[in-house]
């Protein structure tokens, strides 16, 4: 197909695929070669019968060409033909303002589909597109009587919302114990620049659980048209498990670490407390006896303090020579008296 040309801007239509099935999304560019004197772009609004029509992203990119640098601009939509036959495609109409040549009107030769027809017995809603489900990794755990969500997303082309909403509550119903909401479809186009036609549903499936224990979610099946010989497929997501616990158990199950180890820590401190709390006491009382010791200034006063201190073999030497200062006949001399106590500290200090 020549392309239209003025001055030197040229412009020219054409379709990935002339021979798409019924409901096949067909990827249809326009391009608008510019010498860069293209001031403004607009598209013409258009609504050609018999097709269905999304709007795709534009691009542009300056290309080498014999007669210089020139921009190509892209126009993309994706045209899914909604009956069987040929049909005569008229590409849209581009409005241009030119620099010193005002406002042109560009319209490419039109175009030639041939559709081709499905089974006749097929829904309507069963996308012609091979379908990739990807699930997101669902929850280890939730909780027993309390909503949860799964994610997983659909990637082809020719979806809708509502095609794929149905086929959804095919696949899910909800049980006794299992309660199953409405999915919630988030459809995003222009997902990639290198497929144009690809698209991309977002599926949020909400579950709620009155029982605890282990849940397997039921599987998904998506039925889908392959393009390259028309014949009915399906797109599977196995099922998934998780553990259905009691909220309170669930909150509370992060905190049990830090719960175990200040129990390992205060029995810890517990432990060493029972260990060195009777030291501690013995080290206090010997330092109690200590203080008396050295402020006993008679014998007296010494056997005192002694009685309490307890007797081991070694102290029986130390306990006569106390008692024959204490009641011996000849009194004790104050040399004698100091040896003494000091031997007494000496003893004390070993305990």
């Amino acid at each position: 197909m020549a392309p239209l040309t003025h001055a030197d801007i040229s412009i020219r239509a054409h379709i990935d695929n002339p021979n798409p099935w019924v409901r096949e999304e067909v990827l249809l560019t326009v391009e608008v070669v510019d010498d860069r004197s293209i001031i403004e772009q607009t598209t013409v609004p258009w609504a050609p019968p018999g097709v269905s029509l999304r709007p795709l992203h534009a691009t542009e990119e300056r290309i080498q060409t014999a007669e210089g640098i020139r921009i190509l601009r892209r126009q993309h939509w994706a045209i899914m033909p909604l009956y069987a036959g040929g049909l005569t495609l008229q590409a849209p109409t581009i409005d241009l303002r030119v620099t010193g040549q005002g406002r042109l009107s560009l319209t490419p030769d039109a175009l030639k589909l041939n559709a081709r027809a499905l089974n006749p017995l097929l829904p309507a809603d069963v996308p012609v597109s091979v379908l990739q489900l990807k699930l997101a990794p669902p929850p280890a755990a939730v909780p027993r009587g309390r909503p949860f969500n799964v994610n997983f997303s659909i990637l082809g082309s020719g979806l809708s919302v509502r095609g794929l909403r149905h086929w959804l509550d095919e696949s899910l119903r909800s049980t006794g114990d299992l309660r199953i909401y409405p999915p919630d479809i988030r459809l995003i186009d222009n997902i990639d620049p290198t497929q144009p036609l690809l698209q991309q549903a977002d599926v949020r499936l909400t579950f709620e659980s009155q029982a605890s224990g282990q849940l397997t979610l039921p599987s998904l099946i998506l039925p889908y048209v392959n393009p390259q010989d028309g014949s009915i497929q399906h797109a599977t997501l196995p099922a998934s498990s998780m553990r259905i616990e009691h909220p309170l158990w669930l909150a509370l199950r992060p905190w049990l670490p830090w719960a175990a180890g200040l129990a390992l820590f205060i029995v810890t401190i517990l432990g060493s407390w029972r260990i060195a709390h009777p030291r501690w006491q013995a080290a206090k009382q010997r330092r109690a006896w200590l203080r008396a010791l050295q402020a006993a200034d008679s014998p007296k006063a010494l056997r005192q303090i002694w009685q309490h201190i307890p007797a081991t073999p070694r102290a029986q030497t130390l306990t006569q020579q106390l008692d024959a200062a204490c009641y011996g006949s000849q009194p004790i001399s104050a040399t004698a008296f100091s040896a003494l106590k000091a031997r007494l500290i000496e003893h004390c200090l070993r305990l």
